[in-house]
């Protein structure tokens, strides 16, 4: 994992994005995310491919999003919105608690993500 631009927690913080959170992920995200470096492109396109849509609006661009369990104990979801400074290989995880503080993270640090397919379109 790595420290991002900061831009997470303002548009986390949106009405247009927020109540939509709350509807489809059932918690409200902690103003943040957090960045997690995976190696291989192409697997991030696989989590991605049938996500499900939270809209934009008013010039916010649409994000798609898969729930996941980080370490094996946080519930929340990796964002990938349709307009983004990361790279391809940067998932967006965001959960209703500050996660680098629950689960003492640092930068460089390793961690594991558990993708719930459930509401992945094929």
């Amino acid at each position: 994992m790595k420290s991002g631009f900061g831009e997470g927690a303002y548009f986390i913080t949106r009405s247009v994005y927020r109540d939509q959170f709350r509807e489809k992920l059932g918690f409200d995200p902690f103003p943040g995310t957090l960045n997690i470096e995976v190696g291989d492109p192409e697997i991030v396109e696989r989590i991605r491919e049938g996500a499900p849509v939270i809209q934009g609006g008013g010039g916010f661009g649409d994000v798609l999003y898969v729930k996941a369990l980080l370490n094996g104990v946080v519930e929340g979801a990796i964002l990938f919105p349709l307009k983004t400074h990361h790279r391809q290989g940067c998932l967006e995880f965001v959960a209703p608690v500050n996660l680098r503080k629950t689960l003492k993270l640092r930068d460089g640090d390793t961690v594991s993500l558990d993708i719930d397919t459930s509401e992945i379109q094929e």
